[in-house]
């Protein structure tokens, strides 16, 4: 990367001020603000720090990135919409510890910038996706879009969890595999048909409303905004 410190992002205060304040206020509780203070330095300030240098090396990456892409950083720099997302992107970093998310949200800032129609509303959608989202809600997804042809002929969650859990979700319970889908439907993220077959142990009316079923067609499958955001937090 250059040697030019005008494209080094600068390094915050925001969090250290917070950090004080909040040690501030613990210390002036009577009998317990002292000691609660210094436990509150202790736990919160390491992670913290540790989370804001590491964001600081991801975002010189990105930066790293763009100039290749031969991108304009500094008209990028005074884009109020691309800003408003790497500040949204910093406040997840800074209270998520999973290294996927900030991989994630490293990804989406050079996929924002590259667009042709800068960073948009959906881009901070998909910001806030990350940060709602686990880890695991985005491999159930990727397994979806690349097991697609696998799981078209399959009519239930208990013979598409079979299928895909393991390898998504680790060992999760079928009841939790459900709970996945349902939060990624909530999303726009996938699809899932309303006579998909339910986990036995209760009453399903579909099943008798139904008359015929089309078969040709997959019960679940990813949406074009799923598809488009997974393309815009991958590398």
């Amino acid at each position: 990367m250059s040697d030019d410190n005008s494209l080094s992002p600068p390094k915050p205060t925001v969090a250290d001020a917070a950090h004080l304040a909040t040690k501030a206020a613990l210390s002036a509780i009577p009998y317990v603000g002292g000691p609660t203070s210094e436990i509150f330095a202790a736990i919160v300030h390491p992670p913290l720090q540790k989370r804001l240098e590491q964001w600081r090396e991801d975002i010189a990456v990105a930066i790293r990135k763009l100039q290749e892409s031969s991108v304009e950083i500094g008209a990028l720099l005074q884009d109020e919409g691309f800003a408003t997302m790497v500040i949204q992107a910093t406040v997840v970093v800074l209270r998520n510890h999973h290294q996927e998310k900030r991989e994630a949200l490293r990804n989406a800032i050079v996929n924002a910038a590259l667009s042709t129609q800068g960073a948009s509303d959906l881009h901070l959608a998909f910001v806030r996706f990350v940060d709602e989202l686990s880890p695991a809600h985005v491999r159930l997804l990727k397994a979806i879009k690349y097991r697609e042809g696998e799981i078209a002929p399959l009519k239930s969650y208990p013979e598409i969890c079979h299928l895909i859990s393991k390898d998504a979700l680790g060992q999760s319970t079928s009841d939790l595999f459900k709970m996945y889908c349902l939060e990624l439907e909530a999303r726009g993220l996938i699809r899932i048909s309303p006579d998909i077959d339910d986990f036995p142990g209760i009453y399903e009316a579909s099943a008798m409303l139904y008359e015929e079923t089309k078969d040709d067609l997959p019960r679940i499958c990813i949406s074009e905004v799923g598809a488009n955001f997974l393309a815009f937090i991958s590398d």
